[in-house]
């Protein structure tokens, strides 16, 4: 007897955003390395129309310019990715569908243009109806860079780099109140991501303690900057780092002359998250 068709077995879509797009990334890259198949979609603010639709007289030139202009028109809000596995007893088809939900920003503060697209009001009704949660997608989506934008984007910024703590020499007055100071700094700060509030003005106390202590965005994990003057101060606050906890990781972010301007500390939500910001800070 033939076998029927597969039976599907699908779990509910892992929406992905910026908040958990680093665990997401390495949960889709184990789904696709054992995969039989994947399907991939994405969902925009509109479709070519009438004449800029591709048309079979057109010549291939004209079909790319019309798929361009549409690429360039339109933004998409959402890029879809299903891997299925086929098991062969029982017969069963299973799908891992993820949804990435993307909007542009300059999260990198660069002062670049503002992105601008064209929207059609069917196809965002459209996504109203099935439920699209359009507040995720502008607060929390994925933002990203064209390569010319990147491109300016590497010429504007100065990469941070991540340096290791050398033996100190004897301490000074002066360094000791320093390094004081920058401890008690970090330690309120971390504290702030380690034990977020939880009571009815949780909100307005983060909202206060990231405008008082320097809170920042470094990709989607917390940080603070903290201005140094000397490769002195840089390893005084690389050993309070050091004292605090591990799962701080200090990056030496150069000013303008190339000198020492500034040591950045990432908060790392776990030991796998740590060393996923090392692979990405090494390939700089």
């Amino acid at each position: 007897m033939a076998m029927g068709a597969p039976r599907a077995a699908a779990s509910s879509a892992k929406q992905v955003t910026k908040r958990n797009f680093a665990e997401a990334v390495r949960e889709l890259r184990v789904h696709l390395d054992a995969c039989d198949y994947v399907a991939v979609t994405a969902q925009k603010t509109g479709a070519p129309t009438g004449w800029r639709r591709a048309l079979p007289v057109d010549t291939a030139e004209t079909a790319y310019l019309k798929a361009k202009h549409a690429a360039e028109s339109f933004q998409p809000l959402q890029i879809a990715v299903c891997p299925f596995r086929l098991h062969a007893s029982p017969s069963k088809l299973v799908a891992y569908p993820y949804n990435f939900h993307l909007f542009p920003r300059d999260e990198l503060q660069l002062g670049m243009p503002s992105y601008s697209f064209s929207c059609q009001s069917s196809y965002l009704s459209t996504m109203a109806n099935d439920g699209f949660d359009f507040n995720m997608c502008i607060y929390d989506g994925i933002s990203y860079l064209s390569r010319v934008q990147e491109s300016v984007a590497r010429q504007k910024i100065f990469t941070p780099q991540f340096r290791q703590l050398l033996p100190s020499p004897s301490t000074s007055v002066a360094d000791s109140v320093f390094m004081t100071r920058i401890k008690s700094r970090i330690v309120q700060w971390r504290k702030g991501h380690v034990e977020p509030c939880k009571t009815a003005d949780g909100s307005l106390v983060t909202s206060l303690s990231k405008l008082i202590l320097g809170g920042e965005l470094y990709g989607s994990r917390p940080s603070m900057s903290i201005d140094v003057c000397s490769d002195r101060q840089v390893q005084l606050v690389l050993e309070a780092v050091n004292l605090i906890s591990d799962d701080l990781v200090p990056l030496v972010v150069p000013n303008k002359a190339g000198a020492v301007g500034a040591v950045r500390l990432v908060f790392t939500s776990s030991k796998e998250d740590k060393n996923l910001l090392l692979v990405c800070i090494s390939r700089y």
